[in-house]
């Protein structure tokens, strides 16, 4: 049996008017009825019309998810995760946006979204320099960005650089002065988290020099091996080496371990988003934890307040502040 509003507002004693304003979350302080409206048409087995919603309002109540990269990522998955949450608890679906490179004919990034009538988009992970990313950043599409930064639109950014400073201040205190830094991909995050470690550096007194620095790849432990045992078989080596994030350092303790050498005891580590798996091996890594569940509440924040406010709405950057997790990775300088 269909559920239509009337049965509904009949089964509540209020107007049909009523149960439409509370169903589309138009609410007050002092409207006392609306949970009862909201659990009464669950327990009835209410489902709104989509259709019909989206020609009343204007809007499909639908939400795309920007990602080109692959699913395999914890961090990214906790994100999309937490974003799907945030986006359910206001009523939006979420759709993923499929990338242009498969498909050329179909148009880019703006023009999928218009045809599939989303009424905004999520920009997790992409080729922030394309042409395609960027003409989506900038068209009318309500759009928020995470992890880089694009004038005039809402971005929300991880406190990579802070995060980076707490990690070199952290290898610091336990005696290291040789510490060394392994980056992802050239972008946003890289420049922020490298800014921490050269400001970090020159605070503390400690030297940074050129071989102390090596490019790599995010989400990568083969590379991250190589790098690793490169700067252990250099003329000065380090004590203390800062991985691109925690899968990346899963490589570092296997090439430590190659070299018959022990985590903390002969070579501290440090990996970057606190992911669960890195918490759970032995030894457990010494990290900085990203805050992935403020981060997906703020983007949808951001989000929807361009998308139902959008005369009032003024394009925002919010930074989330992330979390020191002290591990068995980074132990005292076995130099001191």
């Amino acid at each position: 049996m269909l559920v239509k509003l009337k049965d509904i507002a009949e089964a509540c004693g209020v107007s049909a008017a009523t149960v439409s304003r509370a169903l589309n979350g138009v609410t007050d302080p002092e409207r006392k009825n609306t949970a009862f409206i909201l659990r009464t048409a669950k327990e009835m087995g209410y489902f709104p019309n989509a259709a019909a919603r989206t020609l009343k309002t204007s809007r499909s109540n639908n939400i795309g998810i920007l990602y080109e990269d692959r699913m395999d990522h914890e961090y990214f998955s906790l994100l999309l995760n937490e974003l799907r949450f945030a986006a359910e608890d206001r009523g939006y679906d979420l759709t993923f946006i499929q990338r242009t490179l498969h498909n050329p004919e179909a148009g880019d990034y703006s023009d999928r979204a218009r045809r599939r009538n989303l009424d905004g988009v999520v920009v997790v992970q992409a080729d922030f320099n394309s042409a395609d990313v960027m003409r989506l950043a900038a068209g009318t599409i309500p759009t928020v960005v995470i992890d880089h930064v694009y004038e005039g639109c809402d971005c929300v950014m991880c406190d990579n650089r802070a995060g980076m400073e707490a990690l070199v201040r952290e290898a610091w205190q336990k005696g290291h002065r040789k510490i060394a830094c392994i980056h992802g991909e050239d972008g946003t995050v890289t420049r922020e988290r490298m800014s921490g470690y050269y400001k970090a550096c020159a605070e503390l007194g400690v030297r940074a020099p050129a071989d102390f620095v090596r490019a790599g790849h995010f989400h990568d432990p083969e590379s991250c091996a190589a790098v690793v045992s490169s700067l252990l078989q250099g003329p000065e080596t380090p004590t203390c080496i800062l991985c691109p994030d925690d899968f990346s350092c899963l490589g570092a303790l296997k090439a430590l371990e190659e070299m018959g050498l022990r985590a903390a005891r002969d070579v501290s580590l440090a990996g970057y988003d606190g992911v669960r798996m890195g918490q759970m091996l032995h030894p457990k890594l010494t990290t900085l934890r990203q805050d992935a569940p403020k981060a997906a509440r703020e983007t949808m924040a951001l989000l929807l307040d361009a998308i139902e406010n959008p005369e009032a709405h003024r394009p925002r950057q919010v930074m989330v502040e992330g979390e020191l997790l002290t591990g068995e990775t980074l132990g005292p300088a076995a130099d001191t």
